[in-house]
C-alpha cells in the first residue's frame, strides 16, 4: 500500500440521531476467515485482524461503545496476540469497561471448537493518575486459531471522544466505525488518512459510518518514529448541544456553542485560574519578573538574557502538555515544573520586560496529527512553546533544556503550523522554523616521515547537526569522540581537540588525526573521508508503508585533498555523478579533480525537505545505495615500477 502526500484534512458537523444494528456476529464465521492462510498485501504477516467494528450511542450525556474485534493467528509468533489490555480513565467513573466476552475458535476440517474465558480471566489493574487496565489471555491459541472478544466502554466524557484508530501493529482487513449522535448533541469531525477520507460515511436518518480495509500493519521503519501521525483514523469534537434549563418558568430551551471560533476558544483557556496567573501576573508574582538585566541593550540580547534566567531559576519536572499543571504562585515557590509552566513563566518574564510573547499550542511529531485544520479542535495540540517577536523576528521558544539556546526548539516540535492565542486574532499561524543546519568536513591526507598516510580531519557541525551531538552542556572529550566516530573508530584517532559556540549560530568543531599502517604493499586503497553521516544504505525493504522522515533539512560539504606518496601514482578513481531525486527534495554531487601529485575530491549532500512520501520512496533507496557507496568507494594509488 501507498499513502501519498494525502492530509488534505476535512471537517465537517453531524446533527442528528439513529438507529443501528451490526452485522458482525459473535461466533459466526465466513468460509474465507476459516481458509485463510496468508495476507495478500503483506504475506509474511503472522496475525491478521479479520474484522474489527466500533459502534457508539448515547444515552442521556453518557456515550456507549460497543466494540468487537476478530483476530487470526497466522503463524506460532502470532499467539502473543492473545494477550489484550483495554485501558479506561475510570477517576470519578468517567469510563468503565462493562459486558466482556471472549473465546478461541479452533478449527478440525468441518468441527468448530470453542475455548470460553470466564469471569474469573480478567483482570483489573490500577496503573495510577486514575487510569485503569482490564487484563486477559484467550487460551488453547494455536496456528490457525481465530480469536475474537467484545466489550462495551461507557464513558461520561463526550467533549472529546475517543479517536478510532483504523490500524492495527497486524495487517487489518476490515475495520468499521459507526455512531449515532442524538439531535441534542452536534460533533465535529476530523478524518485522517486517504482511505478514512475517501469513505462515503452518510448512511442516512443520521447513522455515520466509516469502513476502512486492507490496511498494512504498523511495524518499524527506518527513519519513521512518529507512525501515530500517519494513522487512517477519525477524530470528534463537540461543536455545540441543545439543552433544557428546567429551573426556569417554563423549561427555557436553547442551543449553545462549545467554542465555535478560535478567539471563543482562547478567552477559556486563558481564563482558566492557573493560566490565568501566567497571563497578568499580580502583586508579588508581577515583582518576580523585575530581573537584573540591563533595559537599554538591544531586544534580542535582553531576550536572552531572560531566556537564560529562567533555565538557571526553574528545573524541568520531565512533564509535557499544553496546560499548566500549577499556579505561577506555585512554580515561584518550588521552583520546579512541566513544559508548559516553564514556558508560560517565560512568556511572563519576556512580556513584564517589553518583549511582545505569547503562549503558542502546537501538535509534535508522534501526537497523530500530521496536518491541522483551521477550526478550534483543541485536540489537535499536545504542546505548548512561546511566540515572541523580537527585533522585528519571529521566535519559537522552549526553556526545558539548559543546554539548548535561544531559538532552538526539540526536533519533535518542528511543526508546520500553531494555534496562537492573543488578545484579537487568535487561531492557526505557519511556522517558519528557519536554520542552516549541516556538516562541513576538511581531510587533508599526506605521507608523514615514517612513511605512513596521515588523514587530518576538521569537522565541523552547526545549527541542528551540533545539537543533536551535544547532550549536556560540557561534553567529556572521550565520550563525544566515540559517540562522534564509534567506539572503535575513536581508539584509532589521535589529537582528537573540539570547542563549541552558541553565538551566532550553535556550532560544534573537532579535530583529529588518523595514521594508517606504513605504505609497503604494491596497490594503496584510500577511503577519503573520515565521518559520513551514514555508513550504509538505511533504507533496504523494497516497499515503505509511512513517510521517511529526516526531522530536519541539511547541507552537508566534504572535501578531501589527497597528496600521492612519492614512489607511487594513481591508478584508479570514482567517477563523478550528480543525482537528484524526482521532487528535487534530495541533491547529490560528488566530483574529482586528478592532478600530478594530488587528487581533490568535493562532495555536496543536500536535503532540502524533511519529509520524503512513499510514493517515491524506491527513487529514494536508489539515491541513498549511490550515495553510501559511493562515499565508500577508494582512491587507488600503486607503486611505480621504477621510480
Amino acid at each position: 500500500m501507498r499513502i501519498k502526500p494525502f492530509l488534505s484534512l476535512l471537517l465537517f458537523s453531524l446533527f442528528t440521531s439513529i438507529s443501528f444494528a451490526q452485522n458482525l456476529k459473535f461466533g459466526k464465521f465466513s468460509q474465507e476467515e476459516i481458509d485463510l492462510k496468508e495476507v495478500d498485501f503483506e504475506p509474511g504477516a503472522d496475525a491478521v485482524v479479520l474484522a474489527e467494528v466500533s459502534f457508539n450511542s448515547f444515552t442521556g450525556g453518557v456515550l456507549g461503545s460497543d466494540i468487537h474485534r476478530r483476530v487470526k493467528i497466522l503463524k506460532e509468533s502470532g499467539k502473543d496476540n492473545a494477550n489484550v489490555k483495554l485501558q479506561f480513565y475510570a477517576k470519578d467513573k468517567i469510563e468503565d469497561i462493562v459486558r466482556l466476552n471472549a473465546h478461541t475458535v479452533n478449527f478440525d476440517g468441518p468441527n468448530m471448537s470453542i475455548t470460553k474465558l470466564e469471569k474469573e480471566d480478567f483482570f483489573e489493574a490500577d496503573l495510577g493518575n486514575g487510569w485503569k487496565e482490564v487484563r486477559f489471555s484467550l487460551k488453547n491459541v494455536q496456528q490457525g486459531s481465530i480469536l475474537e472478544y467484545s466489550y462495551t466502554k461507557i464513558s461520561k466524557s463526550v467533549s472529546f471522544l475517543d479517536p478510532w484508530i483504523f490500524h492495527n501493529d497486524i495487517p487489518t482487513l476490515r475495520s468499521t466505525y459507526t455512531i449515532s449522535i442524538p439531535s441534542y448533541f452536534n460533533y465535529r469531525y476530523l478524518p485522517q488518512g486517504e482511505k478514512t477520507i475517501a469513505c462515503n460515511f452518510v448512511k442516512g436518518d443520521g447513522l455515520y459510518e466509516w469502513t476502512v480495509t486492507d490496511l498494512n500493519s504498523v511495524k518499524p521503519e527506518p527513519m519513521m518514529t512518529n507512525y501515530a501521525d500517519y494513522f487512517e483514523k477519525i477524530s470528534f469534537q463537540l461543536a455545540g448541544y441543545a439543552f433544557i434549563n428546567s429551573g426556569s418558568y417554563g423549561g427555557e430551551s436553547g442551543y449553545k456553542d462549545t467554542y465555535g471560533t478560535w478567539q471563543e476558544l482562547t478567552k477559556f483557556i486563558v481564563g482558566l485560574e492557573k493560566f490565568a496567573q501566567y497571563m497578568k501576573p499580580q502583586g508579588s508574582q508581577k515583582d518576580y519578573f523585575v530581573i537584573p538585566i540591563k533595559q537599554d541593550q538591544a531586544e534580542l540580547e535582553k531576550a536572552k538574557e531572560i531566556y537564560a534566567w529562567v533555565q538557571k531559576s526553574i528545573s524541568y519536572n520531565e512533564r509535557d502538555g499544553n496546560f499548566p499543571s500549577q499556579t505561577l504562585k506555585s512554580l515561584i515557590e518550588t521552583k520546579k515544573g512541566s513544559r508548559p509552566d516553564m514556558n508560560l513563566m517565560l512568556m511572563a518574564a519576556l512580556k513584564a520586560n517589553g518583549i511582545t510573547a505569547y503562549p503558542l499550542m502546537i501538535s509534535s511529531k508522534g501526537n497523530g496529527h500530521s496536518r491541522l485544520v483551521d477550526t478550534p479542535f483543541l485536540d489537535q495540540f499536545d504542546q505548548l512553546i512561546v511566540f515572541a517577536k523580537v527585533d522585528g523576528k519571529d521566535y519559537y521558544l522552549d526553556v526545558t533544556n539548559p543546554a539548548r539556546p535561544f531559538g532552538y526548539l526539540p526536533l519533535r516540535f518542528h511543526a508546520n503550523h500553531g494555534y496562537i492565542m492573543l488578545e484579537e486574532g487568535s487561531g492557526l499561524i505557519p511556522l517558519q522554523i528557519t536554520h542552516r543546519s549541516g556538516i562541513s568536513q576538511i581531510v587533508s591526507i599526506k605521507p608523514n616521515a615514517e612513511n605512513r598516510l596521515v588523514f587530518e580531519t576538521n569537522l565541523r557541525f552547526t545549527d541542528y547537526d551540533a545539537l543533536t551531538r551535544i547532550n549536556e552542556e560540557k561534553p567529556v572529550a572521550d565520550t563525544l569522540k566515540a559517540e562522534l566516530l564509534g567506539k572503535e573508530a575513536a581508539l584509532l584517532v589521535k589529537d582528537f581537540t573540539f570547542s563549541q559556540k552558541s553565538e551566532p549560530r550553535k556550532q560544534l568543531d573537532t579535530k583529529f588525526v588518523v595514521e594508517a599502517e606504513a605504505m609497503d604493499a604494491d596497490m594503496q586503497f584510500i577511503k577519503p573521508f573520515t565521518f559520513m553521516r551514514w555508513d550504509e544504505n538505511p533504507f533496504q525493504s523494497t516497499t515503505r508503508t509511512f513517510p521517511v522522515d529526516f526531522l530536519y533539512t541539511f547541507s552537508d560539504n566534504y572535501s578531501a585533498q589527497i597528496q600521492i606518496p612519492e614512489g607511487y601514482e594513481l591508478d584508479d578513481y570514482p567517477e563523478a555523478v550528480k543525482l537528484t531525486i524526482p521532487t528535487g527534495s534530495a541533491v547529490f554531487t560528488y566530483d574529482i579533480t586528478p592532478l600530478s601529485n594530488q587528487v581533490n575530491i568535493n562532495v555536496t549532500i543536500a536535503l532540502k525537505s524533511s519529509l520524503i512520501y512513499p510514493d517515491i520512496y524506491p527513487d529514494l533507496k536508489y539515491f541513498m545505495e549511490i550515495l553510501t557507496s559511493k562515499l565508500q568507494e577508494p582512491v587507488v594509488l600503486k607503486k611505480v615500477a621504477n621510480p
